[in-house]
C-alpha cells in the first residue's frame, strides 16, 4: 500500500517525526471506534456526488462499492497515516487503482470526525438508555417494604419506607434517562457540510446527504456548526456527570446502609468482596470503585474546559486529546453500567433491622403535628416536641406512607425501541440506497 497522508500535496513539507507519531498512536486507537461511522458517512457523501453527476460516475460507483464491501469488516489502522480518514481513503484509493481520487473533495477532517463522534456518542448513550430501562425493570420486582429511618447530616431525621427509598431511585434514574435522550437528539444534528469552519466548496447538498443518514441540517452558519463539536463534548459529559453523581449519593446510602452499624439491606454477590487479611469483611468495592468512575468523569469536564477555553473559534489540533479520552471512557463506562441491572436487582432490604434502628426522636416531627393540632401554635408545638425529647418521652409512632410515581416504564422501552429502530433503519436505508445503485 502507497501510504499517503490526506493532506499529500498541500504547502507543508512531509517529513517523519518519531516524536509527533507517538502523539498520534493513542489517537489512531481510539479512532478504530469511528471506522464504520466514517465509511457510512462517506458513502453518504460519495451517493450524492453520484446523484449530482459531479465527476466521473463510473469511479464514484467503484468507490461507493469499495465502500459498501468495507463496511463491517475489520479493519487495522496504520500510524503513519494519522486517523481513520486517511487509513480509508488510502485504503479505498488502493482497491479502487485510484478511481476513488475524489472520494472526499472538499472535505475537512474536522467536519468527518465532528460527523463520526457525533455518530458514535449516539449510540453509545443509546446504550446506556437500554441500561437504565433493565435496571428499571430490575427495581420494580422487588417487592419488599418495611419502615427505614431518613438521613439528613448522617443523622436521624424522618422515617421512611423502603418502597418510597426505591421509587426516589427510579425517578433518579428516569430523570437522567430524559436528559440523556435530549442530547441523542440533539446529535442527529449533520456536521458535514462546513468545511473547516468557514463554509463549504462542496456543490453536494448536504441537506440530501443528511436525510440519507438518518440526520438533519439544520444550522446554516459554518463557525456555529463547527462550535458544536467542542461543544458536543461538554453537552455528553455534563449529563453522565449528573447522572453518575446521583448514582454515586445512592451508592453511599448503600455503603452505609449495609455495613456492620446497620446491616438494613444486604448487597448481592458479586458486588462485595472480601478481605485479603480480615474474614470477617463484607466490602462494597462495585460500588466504591464506581465511585471513582464517577470522580474520573467529572475530571473529563475538566479537561473539556481546560482544552477550549481561551481557544480561537476554529479548529485546534490538540482538540483531539478530548476525543482520545472522552470516547474510550465511555466505552469503559458503558461496560460498568451494565452491572447495574443485576445490582439493582439483587439489593434486599432487612426490615427487622430497619426497625431496630430507628431511634425516638425520629418521630419529632410527627409529634410536633399532633401537639400543634391541640395548642394550634407551631413554635409552642415544636419546643413542647424538644421538651419532650429532652426529658426521654417515648413518642407516638407512625408508619410512613409509600410514595409511588411509577408502576411500570413501558414509556422507556418505547422510548428506547424508537431510538434503537431510527438508527438501524436509516442505516439500512442507506445501505439499500447504494446497494440499487451498485446493481445498475
Amino acid at each position: 500500500m502507497i501510504k499517503m497522508k490526506i493532506w499529500s500535496g498541500s504547502a507543508s513539507p512531509e517529513a517523519s517525526n518519531e516524536a509527533y507519531r507517538i502523539m498520534l498512536e493513542k489517537d489512531i486507537s481510539v479512532d478504530r471506534y469511528l471506522i464504520p461511522y466514517e465509511i457510512l458517512s462517506l458513502m453518504a457523501y460519495n451517493l450524492n456526488i453520484y446523484k449530482k453527476g459531479i465527476g466521473s460516475r463510473g469511479d464514484t460507483v467503484k468507490t461507493l462499492k469499495v465502500l459498501r464491501d468495507l463496511y463491517g469488516q475489520n479493519i487495522s489502522l496504520d500510524p503513519d497515516l494519522e486517523d481513520v480518514h486517511g487509513n480509508i481513503e488510502s485504503i479505498v484509493l488502493e482497491k479502487t487503482s485510484g478511481s476513488a481520487k475524489n472520494m472526499r473533495m472538499f472535505l475537512s477532517r474536522n467536519e468527518q470526525v465532528h460527523t463520526d463522534v457525533n455518530f458514535f456518542l449516539r449510540d453509545v448513550l443509546i446504550g446506556y438508555e437500554k441500561i437504565i430501562y433493565d435496571t428499571l425493570l430490575g427495581i420494580n420486582r422487588i417487592t419488599q417494604n418495611g419502615t427505614m429511618p431518613g438521613y439528613t447530616h448522617y443523622r436521624q431525621g424522618m422515617p421512611v419506607t423502603f418502597q418510597t427509598y426505591l421509587d426516589f431511585i427510579k425517578n433518579i434514574f428516569v430523570y437522567n434517562f430524559a436528559r440523556i435522550n435530549e442530547i441523542v437528539n440533539v446529535l442527529k444534528e449533520l456536521p458535514l457540510g462546513y468545511g473547516s469552519g468557514f463554509g463549504s466548496m462542496s456543490d453536494v447538498d448536504f441537506v440530501e446527504v443528511a436525510s440519507y443518514m438518518g440526520m438533519e441540517k439544520k444550522h446554516k452558519n459554518p463557525l456555529f456548526s463547527f462550535m458544536l463539536y467542542p461543544d458536543n463534548y461538554i453537552r455528553v459529559v455534563s449529563v453522565i456527570n449528573s447522572f453518575l453523581i446521583d448514582i454515586s449519593r445512592i451508592f453511599q446510602d448503600m455503603i452505609i446502609f449495609s455495613g456492620d452499624e446497620m446491616k438494613i439491606i444486604e448487597l448481592p454477590p458479586g458486588y462485595v468482596t472480601g478481605s485479603s487479611l480480615m474474614p470477617n469483611k463484607v466490602n462494597p468495592d462495585f460500588m466504591e470503585i464506581f465511585q471513582g468512575y464517577a470522580a474520573k468523569s467529572v475530571s473529563m469536564m475538566n479537561l473539556l474546559y481546560s482544552g477550549i477555553i481561551n481557544k480561537t473559534t476554529g479548529y485546534h489540533r490538540d482538540f483531539q486529546i478530548l476525543k482520545d479520552e472522552i470516547l474510550p471512557f465511555m466505552i469503559e463506562l458503558n461496560s460498568v453500567l451494565n452491572g447495574f441491572p443485576q445490582l439493582f436487582s439483587g439489593i434486599k432490604f432487612n426490615s427487622k433491622a430497619a426497625e431496630e434502628i430507628l431511634g425516638n426522636s425520629i418521630y419529632a416531627t410527627y409529634n410536633s403535628k399532633l401537639n400543634f393540632r391541640s395548642s394550634g401554635n407551631w413554635k409552642e408545638s415544636y419546643r413542647t416536641t424538644g421538651d419532650m425529647i429532652k426529658s426521654g418521652t417515648q413518642l407516638k409512632s407512625y408508619i410512613p406512607e409509600d410514595v409511588t410515581t411509577y408502576t411500570d416504564f413501558n414509556f422507556i422501552r418505547d422510548m428506547v425501541d424508537a431510538n434503537i429502530m431510527y438508527v438501524e433503519e436509516s442505516r439500512d436505508k442507506l445501505l439499500k440506497m447504494i446497494d440499487d445503485i451498485l446493481q445498475i
